[in-house]
């Protein structure tokens, strides 16, 4: 029987990081210039989200939810799907993740009144779609494979995080899980490709989980005092 420890995670990969690159090269060609108006609508929803009506951040989560379902199709299942077959999973953990959010935070809440902006989350999210596109750059990519918010799923994610982190709904902490699997999955395959920008993903999105954690503890911590009286 052949011994399974002489073998590396990149001894499992269904392509090498030039093809995964190139493609994501060829996506980006097909869709310009959409990536400038992706970026104006980043801004858009930010600024949404710190003005903080309940309305505003449903309007936000409409807009990821409608990006969820676009990149899942669009990217993961029409593109990604050709050279890596568990893609198409993906895909339907992207239309998953498009409908909670529809379920969990479009729908009126019982509360109308704002609440307080989480500033760490906010600065996640806007790190997502303002800088993680120039990350190509530093990993000496060049521009042409950009991953730019609402077109590639890692920026995509990470803002998503950014957002779960910065606004409070009932029954949100279940959206957490897709962007969270989704950004570990990335990470994991860029540092098998020894990618010099594996850890943003998972990195970012440990520092919204944990921001989300932060925002959440008070009101953890007076449930708690509420059913020890």
């Amino acid at each position: 029987m052949t011994e399974w420890w002489p073998y590396r995670p990149s001894d499992f990969l269904m392509f090498s990081s030039r093809v995964y690159f190139k493609q994501i090269e060829s996506f980006n060609v097909s869709l310009w210039p959409l990536h400038l108006l992706m970026l104006l609508v980043g801004a858009g929803v930010v600024g949404l989200v710190i003005r903080g009506r309940p309305d505003d951040r449903r309007a936000v989560a409409l807009i990821l939810a409608m990006l969820w379902f676009f990149v899942g199709w669009a990217y993961l299942w029409s593109y990604l799907s050709i050279i890596n077959w568990a893609a198409t999973y993906a895909a339907y953990g992207f239309l998953a993740q498009s409908i909670l959010t529809i379920v969990v935070y479009v729908m009126p809440p019982k509360n109308r009144k704002g609440s307080t902006t989480g500033l760490p989350g906010v600065a996640v999210m806007a790190a997502a779609i303002l800088l993680y596109p120039s990350l190509s750059l530093v990993a000496g990519r060049g521009v042409a494979s950009s991953e730019v918010f609402g077109i590639m799923p890692d920026p995509t994610a990470i803002a998503t995080i950014g957002f779960l982190a910065a606004t409070r709904q009932r029954y949100d902490a279940i959206l957490f899980i897709g962007p969270a699997l989704w950004c570990g999955i990335s990470s994991a395959t860029l540092y098998t490709m020894n990618d010099a920008a594996w850890w943003p993903p998972v990195g970012m999105c440990i520092l919204g989980v944990v921001a989300a954690i932060a925002r959440r503890q008070p009101q953890i911590r007076r449930t708690s005092d509420k059913g020890e009286q």
